[in-house]
């Protein structure tokens, strides 16, 4: 048996050690079994669209309209799945605000997409290595290895041939504080968990692309058809798309730019871009952090106890068998009713990058047969 640790699992355990333990993989595994919508998850599987390297090269009256329709089809797919007796939604308004999100995309991004997709919605897997001996893996209670499992909205490559990790955040609130994203320890161990599954590539940083779902006041807006997607076309050397082998590219080492700023940051129109680059030390300590926090998640002897507050528990699932058990009720029903365990792997049917184990070394070991 191989212990997989979830980039969300990590994240419950350091937030709730209660909320980890009646979701997490290793432990009850339990998801709800009604969830309303998720404007988040229909801009991501529409932007997945937008950066989808096979039609990075197309043109936008092309592309822009299968966008927005992937938008709709997602949505279509969680009204689907919902029972809309306990979820009123007013679902032609959500669709209004998310063509409407969309569009002032559309009209920023071109002026600051420096970068040519090449792959998007990815999960990867990264064996977690021992503190004790970082050449040999870490292992679970029962002697085997532990896994960290995750995605990544876009892997892109820039002009100088260097690798980021972009990152789709859309929010309701205020943007976080520039500090907030040097300190994101979720997108810094991805860096370090592509680069364990992919052997070879090295990850420049991050680009944060938030996103406000905030409706903006009404502005000049051009038509699809006016809109002219930026980047570097996937037909040019550095571009790292269909001309260039595959193999050979993840293995071409980066050229640093000039002046290359640690942070960069750009807004407009209701966007804001931030480039975070990262270097060798912080990515290198960002999986040494992960295991030992691991270590401790795989103790025999440890303790489970909540840890309550307003900004954890009015998002969480999981807030009725908390309260049982905080009130010396069965939880045990609650659970069996109103939840149910979800697969170690979740693969959505049709999500583009949706594969169980992605497209890693096996990928590679193809591409050169």
């Amino acid at each position: 048996m191989t212990y997989v640790v979830s980039a969300a699992d990590r994240a419950a355990f350091k937030r709730c050690r209660r909320q980890w333990d009646f979701s997490a993989t290793m432990r009850r595994r339990r998801a709800p079994n009604r969830r309303c919508h998720d404007l988040d998850r229909a801009i991501h599987d529409a932007l997945a669209v937008y950066y989808f390297p096979g039609m990075w090269d197309w043109n936008s009256a092309i592309v822009l309209p299968l966008v927005l329709k992937a938008f709709d089809d997602s949505l279509q797919r969680q009204r689907a799945g919902l029972d809309e007796r306990h979820c009123s939604t007013d679902w032609q308004a959500l669709m209004t605000t998310g063509h409407d999100i969309l569009e002032r995309y559309f009209t920023w991004a071109p002026r600051v997409d420096r970068f040519s997709p090449v792959r998007v919605a990815t999960d990867f897997e990264a064996l977690v290595p021992d503190p004790a001996d970082p050449e040999r893996g870490l292992p679970g209670p029962d002697g085997s290895g532990v896994t960290y499992t995750g995605r990544i909205d876009l892997l892109a490559i820039d002009e100088h041939d260097n690798y980021w990790i972009v990152r789709h955040c859309l929010s309701g609130k205020p943007f976080p504080a520039t500090e907030q994203l040097l300190l994101d320890e979720e997108s810094l161990t991805a860096c370090w968990a592509w680069e364990r599954y992919y052997d070879g590539m090295a990850i420049t940083g991050t680009i944060y692309n938030d996103i406000s779902s905030t409706a903006a006041a009404p502005g000049e807006r051009t038509t699809l058809a006016q809109h002219r997607r930026g980047g570097i076309p996937q037909h040019e050397p550095s571009g790292g798309g269909r001309g260039v082998s595959s193999p050979r590219r993840i293995y071409v080492k980066g050229r640093p730019a000039e002046n290359a700023e640690r942070v960069v940051q750009t807004a407009g129109d209701g966007v804001r871009r931030t480039t975070v680059r990262r270097d060798r030390t912080e990515v290198r300590s960002a999986g040494a952090q992960l295991a030992t926090e691991i270590l401790d998640m795989v103790r025999g002897d440890l303790r489970i106890y909540p840890n309550p507050a307003p900004s954890h528990c009015a998002t969480c699932d999981f807030v009725a068998p908390c309260l049982a058990l905080h009130e010396d009720r069965d939880a045990d029903a609650i659970l069996t009713e109103h939840f149910h365990r979800r697969a170690e792997i979740d693969v959505e049917p049709g999500r583009l990058g949706g594969s169980p184990h992605g497209v890693g070394r096996g990928w590679m070991l193809g591409s050169q047969l």
